[in-house]
Order: C-alpha cells, then structure tokens, then sequence
C-alpha cells in the first residue's frame, strides 16, 4: 500500500490538472470501496497484494485532493480553522469508527445464517465500503470550476516550493521515525501492559483533536511560519524527553504531547501551501508534497527502525530530535525570506526618479 501511494502522488496531481478536481475525487469515492470490497472478499495472498497495490494507488487520490479542496472552499483567514476542523474530524471520526468496528461483527453474528459464505468481519468490511461509497453524493454537489485549469508552468520550477519541499522532507522524517515503533517503544522499553498502552492511544487521540481545533488560535497569535516553528520545537522537546524519563506514566503524558504539537502542524503546512501556490496549481503542489512525505517517511522508518535496534531508544530518540530542531531551523528561514522579499517589493516600490519625479 506504501508502494502505491508513492506510484500513485504524480499521477493524481496530473489527473486534477487535466480532469478537475470533482472528477478526482469522485474517483476516489467510487474506487476505494470497490477496490476494499474485493479484498474483504478474495483471500488469496497475491490477490492481495496486487490490491493492496491498488488501494495506495486510490488512497494517493484523497491525499493530493484534500488540500486544494479545502483551499478552494476558503480564503486564507478562514484556511487554517478549515484545515484544523478537517484534521480534527478525521481523527474524532477515525476514532469512532475503531470502536465501532471493534462492535460490529458480534452485532453482524445475528445476521450470520442470512449470509452464511460471509463472516461478521466481511460483513463489517463490506457494511464500511458502503459507508465511504456514501461520500459520492455529497461531492457531486461541489463546483470546483474557477480551478479546473490545466497548470501552465511546474509546481516544482516555483521558488516557493523549492524551499517549501526541502523543509517538509526533514520534518517528515520526524513524524515517519518514531510513530510506527510507539507501541514498541512503550511495551520493550518502559515495559508497559497493552492494556495501559491501549489507554494511552486512546487519550493521545482526544488530545489530537482538541490540539487540532485550536491550532487557529496559535497561528493568529503567533502568524503561520511562526506557529509551525513553534510546534516543531515543541516536538523536539517532547522527544528529548521521551529519551531521558523511565517512568512510563511520565512517558505516556510526553507521548500524549507529542503527538499533538505533530498533529497542530499540519493545518499550518497545509494552509502554508494551499496560501502561496496558484489556484491552478495547487494539485501539483499538493502531489509532490505527498510523494515527498511518503518518501520520507518511507526512509525513515527503515532507518528508524535500524536505529532503535543498534543504538537503543534513548540515542535514537536525540537523533530524531535533532532532525526535528534542523526542519523548524528550515522553516523559520523560510519566514526570513520571505521577510526580505516583502522589504525589497517595499523598497522598489518607493524608488523615487530623480529625472522625472516620478
């Protein structure tokens, strides 16, 4: 499923500039489910991987299509509660449907001896396809037209994304380093019951959504750049401490805190994006920063992982938290820069002609 995202980032950038973006999204709300049906159903392993490949491919869809369909529904006061609503709903949401999934099949065991060649995970499966199928109707009613323009020039030739890229690529190696080995982290080294670590996840959850909504608050304070660079550093030193404390009560509270300054982050990058690039090209922008940060995150999990093994969780940990120090180092240049250039558009434009006056 990694495979396909990474196939899939460039060819859904290139299916918004040419189709629009409604018929990209209308894709991925008629493939995804159909492609999660067949694997509910056809168990054989090759099959799946061969959906598998497929579903990442789809999924790449909703990833690149997310931000220019927020940016386009918003202008760019109301960008960063928009972005903090949409990632505050997917997590509540996501949530909820864990628990309902973990309830559904004992509540479809009633229903066995009606469809007697399915199981109550099968029909828990397939009773979710229909609920994804469901968010066709809703997005057939979007207009996107003021943006289904093919894009004249390469996202990546702007100067913007060439710094933007680059900076998103170091903090993608943060969030792809220690996120899929927390459960390991806290099991092998603090020793913790799965019951408890169950608990943690779940409280770490509720805190993402309430970081999430008030990320606006953070970013009107502080401005975008400047609150992005904050929460970096936040992460940097929740995981200095996650390296040094032994308690894992301690640990757990850390943990809850860092996933939420990682979480606050991304409205703010998303609207950052969404903010600078042209409306015709926000789908190219939005599918080379998702190849970028699946790349990334790809790299860094393998390399993570090695890390933990040779080095033990307490180095590791420093050295993702020296990278997240250097990313918001990467972002904070990038407000200087962009400082400078507003000061020489200023200067220019009160450039006095002593000729003409004018």
């Amino acid at each position: 499923m990694a495979a396909g995202n990474l196939i899939g980032a460039i060819p859904a950038g290139r299916l918004i500039q040419k189709k629009g973006l409604l018929c990209a999204l209308i894709c991925c709300f008629l493939l995804t489910p159909c492609i999660f049906s067949v694997r509910a159903i056809v168990f054989a392993f090759p099959f799946q991987l061969v959906l598998a490949l497929l579903a990442g491919v789809v999924l790449s869809l909703w990833a690149v299509c997310i931000s220019p369909t927020v940016a386009h529904a918003t202008n760019e006061q109301q960008r960063p509660f928009a972005f903090s609503l949409v990632f505050s709903l997917g997590i509540g949401v996501g949530a909820l449907g864990g628990l309902a999934g973990s309830r559904l099949p004992g509540w479809f065991v009633s229903f066995h001896t009606m469809l007697p060649k399915l199981g109550p995970d099968q029909m828990t499966l397939l009773f979710a396809c229909g609920i994804t199928a469901c968010a066709i109707v809703p997005a057939a009613k979007l207009s996107f037209s003021n943006i289904d323009i093919p894009a004249q020039t390469r996202p990546l030739l702007s100067p913007f994304l060439r710094r933007f890229l680059p900076a998103v690529a170091i903090w993608a190696l943060v969030t792809g380093s220690f996120s899929p080995f927390a459960t390991v982290y806290f099991a092998r080294h603090l020793h913790m019951p799965l019951r408890s670590i169950g608990t943690v996840f779940t409280v770490s959850q509720s805190a993402q959504v309430l970081a999430v909504l008030a990320v606006p608050f953070l970013f009107r304070r502080f401005g975008l750049i400047h609150g992005i660079v904050f929460t970096q550093l936040a992460a940097c030193l929740c995981l200095c401490l996650l390296a040094i404390v032994g308690s894992p009560q301690a640990a757990a509270a850390i943990y809850v805190g860092l996933t939420a300054f990682q979480w606050m982050n991304e409205p703010g990058l998303y609207s950052l994006l969404m903010g600078k690039v042209p409306a015709e090209q926000r789908g190219g922008a939005s599918a080379s920063n998702s190849l970028v940060m699946s790349i990334s995150q790809l790299i860094a999990a393998a390399v993570a992982g090695w890390a933990f093994d040779r080095y033990g969780y307490p180095s590791a940990l420093f050295g993702i938290a020296i990278i997240a120090l250097l990313a918001a180092g990467f972002f904070r240049g990038m407000g200087g820069a962009e400082t400078r250039a507003t000061h020489v558009v200023n200067k220019t434009s009160q450039y006095v002609d002593p000729r003409s006056g004018k």
